[in-house]
C-alpha cells in the first residue's frame, strides 16, 4: 500500500485494534469464567494497555469505554443490562476506570517517549553518517591520537594519503609513520602536546610504498573534565607539491646566482681590462702627442720669423697645433676616466652646501661678466667621497654654465628632494637644452649632442658623473627641451 494511504488509514486501523482488543478480552473473560471462577478486570487492564501503546491515547481511551459497557452489560449482575445493583460493584468499576485512563495515559505517554527516542536516535545515526561521510571525504587528513601517541582514529583521506588501509593504523604510533630525520622533531612536538600546547609543524612521513609524502600537521590537545590531556586531534595538509616547488625555486635561485656571480666577475674582468686598455691606449698617446706639439711650436717660431711660409702653410701649422691640444686634453679626460674606477673611495658626512661654494669659487673665471640668477636651496648631509662628489658638483655646474652662455640671464637653479630611502639632487638651467630622444647618449664616453664649433668639450664630463654616482649607488638622469633648458638629477641612497 503507498505510503500516503496507509498514513490515512493508519487512524482507523488503530481504533480497530482497539475494538477487538476488547472484544478479545471479553471472550476469554467469559470463557474463563465457564470453567473456573475469575477476576473480572484484569484481562481489560491488558486490552487498553495495548490499545494505548499500540494505537496511543485515543485508541486507549475507546478501549476504555468499550471495556466499561462490556463489564457493566455481560459481567456484572443483572447479565445483559446496564444497571450496578451493588456498591462494591460500582467500586469496582469506577476503580477500573480511573486506573485504566491512567494506565492508558501512561502507555500513550510511553509510546509518544519511545517514538521521540526512536526518531532521535535515527536522526543522531543519520547526523553520524553525515559527520563520518565529511571527515571521510575532507580534504585535510584527520588524525586522532590518544595520550600516547597511538592512533585511535584515522579519516579515509589520512589512509589514502600514506597508502593504507584504515584498520592497519588504527594502534599504532604516530612515530612510525614519520620519516626517521624528522623524529626527533615529532618526538619534542608530541611532549609540547602532552602538557595541552597546540603546534602547527611541517613532517616527513613515509608511505607504504616507501615514498616520501609532506605534511603540515596541526594538532590540539584534547582534554577531559579534570583538564587533563587525553589525546590529540591532528588536522594533516599534503604540502608535497609546495615543498617540491621550493626546492626547485631554490635550485633555479641557487642556478641563478651562480650564473649572476660568473657574469658579475665577467664583467668586472671586462671592465678591468678595459680601462687598463684605455690607461695604457691614453698614456701611450700621451708621450708622441706631447712630441708633435713640441716640434710644432719649434716650427712656429722658427717660421714665424722667417717669413718662409704663407698664410695658407701658417693656418695648417695652427689647425695641426689646435687638434693636438684637443687630442691632449681629450687624453687627459680619458686618463681621468679611467682613474675613477680605480680610485679608492673614502666615505664620511659631506656636506654638499660647503662643497657647492667651493665649485663655484673654481669656476669664478667663467662666471665673471655674465649676468647669472642663481637659486639656490639649501642641500642635505650625504654620505659619500667628498673629493669625487665634488667632481660631480664640478662637472654640473660646468655644463649649466657653458649652455646658458648664449642667453642675456642664465638661470640656475639647485635643490634637492629627500625620498624615503634616496636623496635626489638637481641642477636646472634654462639654456639651450636637448632632445629627449638622445637622453640616453648623454652619460655616454664621447656622446656629444652639440658640436665642437658650438659648444667645446670632449664628451667625458657626464660619463664622469655617471660613474662616480654609480659607485655610491645612486644613479642619474637628465630632462630636457630643445632651446627648453635642461635639468640634470643624481641620487644618492640614504645611509644611517
Amino acid at each position: 500500500m503507498p505510503r500516503v494511504a496507509y498514513s490515512k488509514v493508519l487512524p482507523y486501523v488503530t481504533y480497530g485494534v482497539a475494538v477487538v482488543a476488547v472484544a478479545v478480552s471479553l471472550i476469554l473473560t467469559l470463557a474463563f469464567r465457564l470453567v473456573v471462577p475469575s477476576h473480572t478486570f484484569p484481562l481489560f487492564y491488558g486490552a487498553v494497555a495495548f490499545s494505548a501503546w499500540y494505537g496511543g491515547l485515543r485508541p486507549g481511551l475507546l478501549a476504555v469505554i468499550l471495556s466499561v459497557f462490556s463489564i457493566n452489560y455481560y459481567l456484572l449482575r443483572p447479565h445483559l443490562a446496564f444497571g450496578i445493583t451493588s456498591q462494591e460493584d460500582l467500586i469496582r468499576l469506577s476503580l477500573f476506570i480511573g486506573l485504566a485512563l491512567f494506565l492508558s495515559y501512561l502507555q500513550a505517554d510511553l509510546r509518544n517517549a519511545k517514538r521521540r527516542a526512536e526518531t532521535s536516535l535515527l536522526n543522531l545515526q543519520a547526523s553520524e553518517a553525515r559527520y563520518q561521510h565529511l571527515v571521510d571525504t575532507a580534504y585535510e587528513g584527520v588524525w586522532m591520537l590518544d595520550a600516547k601517541g597511538r592512533t585511535e582514529y584515522v579519516n579515509q583521506r589520512m589512509a589514502n594519503l600514506l597508502g593504507f588501509k584504515v584498520e592497519e593504523m588504527i594502534g599504532r604510533s604516530l612515530l612510525e609513520f614519520i620519516h626517521g630525520s624528522d623524529r626527533p622533531t615529532a618526538e619534542q612536538t608530541l611532549k609540547r602536546n602532552q602538557q595541552g600546547i597546540p603546534d602547527q609543524i611541517e613532517f616527513r612521513f613515509c608511505r607504504q610504498d616507501g615514498t616520501v609524502l609532506w605534511l603540515l600537521a596541526t594538532t590540539n590537545p584534547t582534554f577531559n573534565s579534570n583538564n587533563q590531556v587525553v589525546g590529540f586531534l591532528s588536522m594533516m595538509t599534503d604540502i608535497t607539491a609546495r615543498k617540491q616547488a621550493e626546492a626547485e625555486i631554490q635550485q633555479l635561485n641557487a642556478t641563478l646566482e651562480q650564473r649572476v656571480q660568473e657574469r658579475t666577475a665577467q664583467l668586472e674582468t671586462a671592465n678591468q681590462e678595459l680601462e687598463s686598455f684605455s690607461y695604457s691606449v691614453s698614456h701611450d698617446l700621451q708621450a708622441p702627442l706631447r712630441h708633435i706639439s713640441g716640434f710644432l711650436d719649434l716650427i712656429q717660431k722658427r717660421v714665424g720669423s722667417s717669413n718662409l711660409l704663407d698664410e695658407t702653410n701658417l693656418h695648417y701649422l695652427q689647425a695641426i697645433a689646435q687638434s693636438t691640444n684637443y687630442a691632449n686634453t681629450l687624453v687627459d679626460h680619458l686618463l681621468e676616466f679611467s682613474r675613477l674606477g680605480r680610485t679608492a673611495m673614502h666615505f664620511t658626512q659631506v656636506n654638499l652646501n660647503q662643497l657647492l661654494q667651493d665649485v663655484q669659487r673654481d669656476l669664478e673665471p667663467d662666471i665673471q661678466g655674465r649676468n647669472i640668477h642663481w637659486q639656490i636651496e639649501p642641500l642635505p648631509q650625504v654620505y659619500g667621497d667628498p673629493v669625487l662628489l665634488r667632481l660631480v658638483l664640478n662637472n654640473l655646474l660646468a655644463n649649466a654654465l657653458k649652455y646658458t652662455r648664449t642667453r642675456p640671464q642664465a638661470e640656475i637653479e639647485i635643490g634637492s628632494m629627500l625620498g624615503p630611502d634616496q636623496v635626489v639632487c638637481y641642477i636646472r638651467d634654462n639654456g639651450v637644452g636637448f632632445d629627449m630622444q638622445y637622453s640616453h647618449k648623454l652619460f655616454s664616453v664621447f656622446q656629444r649632442l652639440h658640436s665642437a664649433e658650438q659648444f667645446e668639450g670632449t664628451g667625458i664630463g657626464l660619463a664622469n658623473v655617471q660613474r662616480i654616482i654609480h659607485r655610491h649607488g645612486g644613479r642619474t638622469w637628465a630632462k630636457g627641451q630643445v632651446e627648453g633648458g635642461a635639468t640634470f638629477y643624481f641620487s644618492l641612497p640614504v645611509r644611517a
